[in-house]
Parts: structure tokens; sequence; C-alpha cells
């Protein structure tokens, strides 16, 4: 598979076309299932009939390193299988260290030799992610992780870490579809956290209720009681409103960001570029940007103080409602908020951007309509995605056939726009053509018939419909493929300087 790279705020394959990527998480946080979900290369082949060409598989670090400096290759050899059968349905994919609740012994991610608490006790909410502001134990062993605290052997637990991705990046080098890492998910602040909380609560608490001396343990037991939430909800509806929150708390998140977070990437980054020099590290933002407060992320660097080239901006975006199953509360307008200030860091940063995580729908018939909103944004900023998550029933939820869409996936110039019409099923995009090739996905390639495809802009294009029905795998085996009805569009228009437009279908 071509290999890709990072160009200003495009992802370019080695003939320089611009690349989308649109795919979905693959992780499993189960310790029982050995953090690997049970699947076989037929799940590929379904991923890539719905047109994703990457998926962000899941590494859990209590898999990898069960004990202090001994790494689990069986387990990653699992992994490793999945990465195999992506790049037999020509998918690429970007290894993620995940973790909620940093650590094993709350959720997933570090083994319990890594998790520093002081015996401090833990505390459960009523959704798994109130533990990061209500655990005494949750928040003691991200502070102690983030000062890189001495373990086991008197060795730091970042220095431990960072070791653990370079030998995972070792691990996976032959893997011609590997195209990053995504150093870690979600870093939270640890106990840093509460005051990113505290300074919303006190807007809230002033632009809300118009207090000014409110008790913040009072007002933070508001978000706790599930009928007391949905008042909150409302009361950040609108934006004159919520935009004023999370720009109090800016500071504070950034603090982070900039103190912890940054030291922590060059570390981590670093030691893989000692096996790695060329793939692409994805940063996350602190977990309080993913419903918009702005982050402060700083560009990798080495040791010399160079920036890195191969950066990807790879921030989550989730409205306040995520988790839970209050739809009638959800906001599109807080939704559009949050992305908008993923697009202004982006723009700071000039990186591509590749959103790892946004939806966790569940199967309720509004997630269609929500999925195709958000997809529209990915469109407009010209963006690359992975859904968050695969799971038990994805095919058959409202929220699937949403992501099951048109567009570009290498455009062979510089692609200006593009926006898909699901009702109408028609493509529409536009591009300086460098003479190279256009792959373009739709859903509906089977049914495509004799003038389905309308090029304006150039004369003497090449055209040629190819439906994955029959169509071979990486193997050189030919697939029925069931009832799939997508498949590939390629363009071939002659280099020039003017816009070439392509409609497809409807």
């Amino acid at each position: 598979m071509k290999k890709l790279r990072a160009q200003g705020q495009r992802i370019v394959n080695e003939d320089g076309a611009h690349v989308i990527l649109h795919g979905v998480n693959l992780v499993c946080k189960e310790k029982k299932k050995g953090y690997v979900e049970p699947c076989d290369e037929g799940l590929f082949a379904w991923f890539r009939e719905q047109g994703y060409n990457v998926v962000r598989l899941g590494l859990i670090w209590d898999g990898v390193e069960p004990e202090p400096g001994e790494y689990d290759d069986i387990y990653l050899g699992k992994i490793k299988q999945q990465a195999a059968w992506a790049e037999q349905n020509g998918i690429y994919v970007f290894l993620d260290m995940h973790q909620d609740l940093y650590s094993v012994l709350y959720g997933d991610g570090a083994p319990a030799w890594a998790t520093l608490t002081d015996d401090l006790p833990h505390v459960e909410g009523q959704l798994w992610s109130d533990a990061y502001l209500e655990s005494p134990a949750v928040n003691r062993a991200l502070d102690r992780f983030w000062d890189n605290a001495a373990g086991p052997g008197g060795v730091g637990l970042q220095e431990r870490y960072a070791a653990m991705w370079r030998h995972v990046a070792e691990f996976f080098s032959d893997c011609p579809n590997l195209i990053g890492y995504d150093l870690m998910n979600e870093p939270y602040p640890g106990t840093d956290g509460q005051e990113v909380l505290g300074a919303i609560i006190a807007a809230y608490a002033e632009t809300v209720l118009g207090l000014t001396d409110a008790d913040p343990g009072q007002l933070a037991e508001l978000w706790f009681d599930e009928e007391k939430k949905l008042e909150v909800l409302a009361g950040m509806a609108k934006m004159e409103i919520y935009r004023p929150l999370v720009e109090s708390a800016t500071e504070a998140s950034q603090r982070f960001e900039r103190e912890k977070l940054a030291g922590f990437f060059n570390r981590t980054a670093g030691t893989i570029r000692e096996v790695d020099p060329e793939r692409l590290m994805l940063l996350e933002t602190s977990y309080f940007a993913n419903m918009g407060i702005e982050s402060g992320l700083q560009p990798l660097t080495d040791r010399s103080g160079n920036r890195d080239a191969g950066m990807l901006y790879a921030p989550h975006g989730y409205d306040l409602v995520v988790d839970t199953n209050h739809y009638e509360a959800y906001n599109q307008d807080r939704v559009d908020l949050i992305f908008s200030v993923h697009r202004r860091v982006q723009q700071r940063l000039n990186v591509p951007a590749l959103i790892g995580e946004w939806g966790a729908y569940n199967d309720h018939p509004a997630t269609y309509g929500l999925t195709k909103a958000i997809v529209a944004l990915f469109e407009e900023y010209l963006w690359s995605s992975t859904y968050w998550c695969w799971t038990d029933g994805f095919k058959e939820a409202p929220y699937a056939a949403g992501l099951n869409r048109a567009y570009p996936q290498a455009t062979g110039g510089e692609l200006l726009r593009y926006r898909y019409d699901y009702d109408a099923g028609r493509l529409e995009m536009e591009y300086v053509s460098d003479g190279g090739e256009t792959v373009i996905y739709h859903p509906h390639a089977a049914r495509l018939g004799e003038g389905a495809v309308v090029i304006t802009g150039a004369e003497g294009c090449q055209v040629e419909i190819r439906p994955y029905r029959g169509m071979e795998n990486r193997q050189g085996e030919s697939r029925p493929d069931g009832g799939a009805q997508g498949g590939l569009v390629t363009v071939r228009a002659p280099k020039g300087d003017a816009s070439v437009s392509v409609r497809i279908g409807g």
C-alpha cells in the first residue's frame, strides 16, 4: 500500500494525491477477552464494502506490558493479525494506546504495577467518566504518571511507557498499511482537572443561575444527579451561554497541555523515532477539549528543538449527552462549536486533522441524522475521521447507514471541496488536477450506469467504475461480496490550472 505523509494540512500518499481517511475504531477494553475484539478477515472485508479505508486499532498497556519490561508478543501478534486482514482489504491502520480512567484497576489502560495511588480510595460515578472527577485513586495515579514517578525498579512511569511504545513500533514495523501511532487516548490532567471543572461550574453559576458565591460542591452535584443534569444541559443549549463556559476553562486546560502533555509527547515520540523515523504521530488533546475547550497543544520537537514533520492533529469530539440516552437534549450547535474550535487549532498547528473519535451512538433512530450532520462538517473541513466504535449490532444501527457514504479516497491534485447528498445518492467534488488518478468510493457503484459520472472543466478524462462485487482482494482471490453495492470510481483528468468538477450519481 502507498505510504502516507503530512503535507501542510493535508494527508498525501507517495504519488502526491490528497488522501481522505474514513473509518472506524476497533478497540477491545475487556481483559477477559485478552484485549482483542473477536473477529476474522470477513469483518475487514465488510469494512471495505462500506467504504472504510482506515481502522483505529486499539492496544492496552496492560496487555502489551503485563509485567515491568516484559512484553506480550502473543497479544501483539493477535492485533497484528487484524492489521494484516486490513491490509488484505486495502485498509490502513493506526495504533491507539487506549486508556479510560488510566488503569486496568478502574477502567482500562495501565497495568496494576504502573498504578501508584498512595492507597487512596476509588469512587465510581453513575457514568464511567464521572470517576475522573470523583475518584481520588484515579486522580492520584494520573498525577504520579504525569510526574514520571518512579515505579518498579526505580524506573519512571513515562520512561516505561515510552519504551513500551518503542517495542510496539519495532513489532509492527513490517506492516505496510500502518500509518502511525496515537500516543495516548484522551489524556486526563489528574488532580488539575478539578480546576478545569471548577472554572466551568463557576461560570455556569454566574451566567445561568446568577450566583457569584455559589458552593462548588453543591453545583457539581447538579451534574451527577440524572434529573438535574437535564436542566444543566438545557441551560447550556444556547451558544451565548455555552461558549463563555468553555472559554472560562481554557487557561487551566491549556496549562496541562503546555507543562505536562507536551513533554510526555516529545519523550514518547522521540523514543519511537529511534526505530521509526517516518510514520505519523497522532496527537490528542486534553480530555476537556472533547467538549469544545480550545486546545493549547504544542508541536512535537526533537531534542534540538526541530519540529517533527510527521504530525497529525487527532482530537475527539462529543456532545455533552455522550454515553447517555438523552438524545432529546442533543445539541447540534454545541457540536458545531466543538469542531469549529478544533479547526482553529488545526490551522494554528498547520497539520492534517484526523478526528479519532466521534459518535458513540446507540441504536436510537435519531443517530442517522446526527451522523449525517457531523459528516457534513468533516466534508467542509476536508477532515479524516474514525467513528467510535465497532460493537455488536453496528451493522444494523441507523448510524451505520450514515457512515456508508461517497467520498474521494485519494484525489490526484488539490481537492477544493466535496459533498455527498444521501437522498439523491450524489457526490459532487471539485479539484485542480495534477494529472494523477482520483479514486472515489461510492456506496451505489454497482448501480451506476452509463452517464452516471459527469465531468466538467476538462476534456479527455478517463473514467472507470469498479463495483466491489466480484473484485479481487489483495491476495488475488475473487470475492462475491454478498449483497455489496459499493465500489470505486476512478477518474483521470489532464493536468491543468482550472478546477475540474465531478458529479457521480443522482
